[in-house]
Order: structure tokens, then sequence, then C-alpha cells
């Protein structure tokens, strides 16, 4: 599960210009969630349009069934199989920049602890996500995201045995090209980030 994770700062933008053709029209940095980002903020992502990688805005979390809350993971193994993913599987994918994201340990005891986990040697990483346009209940469109877990790798199952999809560099525009068909091929890169390269603290 990622239920909260920890947003790119205004530095971060340099970095992600080696992926980043464009920043789009819609990006407005006023209202975009800094620091821990909680469900239901408005995020960074970036996606594909027209052959250019995009920086754009979008709400995280689908809006639920029946409009009951809001759905902000979406299980890899079943993206293809879920009618609330399938088509965004298929030709909306994206990525959801960040510095860390948030698990919590729940002890016997039922007290929990927060652990904050990061990718080392990299400022930011890239969750694989989904993204789609829905319509509110003021009839207004707009664009909302979920982010892809897969099961957690060894050095931190002990926390919780879900965490986020963390692309590989050289992965990245293969998970955006929206020629690709194949989507047992981009199935196979949603497989936990290795475990030497994944650092954990508790905060």
């Amino acid at each position: 599960m990622c239920g909260r994770y920890l947003a790119i700062i205004e530095d971060d933008f340099a970095l992600m210009n080696d992926i980043i053709d464009d920043f789009s029209d819609k990006f407005n940095k006023n209202g975009i969630a800094s620091g821990e980002v909680f469900p239901t903020n408005i995020i960074p992502v970036v996606y594909s349009y027209n052959g250019r990688n995009i920086l754009s805005t979008a709400k995280w979390g689908f809006p639920g069934f029946k409009k009951s809350g809001v759905i902000i993971n979406a299980r890899a193994e079943t993206l293809a199989e879920k009618p609330m993913f399938r088509n965004a599987f298929a030709e909306k994918r994206c990525l959801i920049p960040a510095r860390g994201y948030f698990e919590w340990l729940t002890h016997e005891d039922k007290k929990k602890t927060k652990y904050l986990i990061t990718v080392k040697e990299k400022r930011i990483f890239y969750m694989a996500g989904l993204y789609n346009i829905f319509k509110d209940d003021k009839g207004m469109y707009y664009a909302a995201t979920t982010i892809i877990t897969t099961d957690a790798t060894s050095k931190i199952s002990f926390i919780h045995n879900r965490m986020p999809v963390i692309l590989r560099d050289d992965l990245i525009h293969r998970w955006l090209y929206k020629g690709t068909s194949d989507l047992k091929s981009l199935q196979s890169l949603l497989v936990p980030y290795e475990a030497e390269e994944i650092s954990f603290q508790a905060v």
C-alpha cells in the first residue's frame, strides 16, 4: 500500500528535465501539495502526449464506487482485469515523482511506527501510476491518478507487504510510451524495487 508520500520540491524540477519534454499549460504551483502528500491532494504527474512527456497535475485518488471515498492504489497483478483500471492501464499510464513514501508498522500492542522509505542515492524517484478524466458533482472535468502497488521488497516487507512500483530509470520511457500494446510486457515491469537500493528510517 502507499497511503502517503513525500512530494518533490522546487529544487527537484531540474532533476526531472531528462524525462520531461514540456511543462503543461495546466501546471501551476499554486495549490500543489508539498511535504507529506495526502489522498485527494493535487500532485505533479508526468504523462505522454503526442510523443512528448508532459509535467501536469492531477488529484490523487480515482473516485470510489458510488462516489464513496477515493481509490489511491491499484494492484499491479490485476490492472488488466479490473474495470476501473483496465482502460487506463492500456492508454493512460503516468509517473508520480516523489522523494520518499511513508508506511506504518503495526505492533502487537496496536501501536504504530511510521517509516519514511527512500531510494538510496536518488533525490527523486518515479512511481508507476494511472490517470483518467472524471466529472465532479458540478459537471466539471478533472484528472485523477492512482499509484500502482506490488509486493514489498524483502528488506521492508516486515513493515508492510505492499509497496509502490518504483520504476528504474531505464524503464521510464517504456512505461510512458503509448505505442506499447503488449500489456503483459508492461505488467512485467511492475515488480518490487531492488532490496539493496531501498533505505528506511522511523520518523
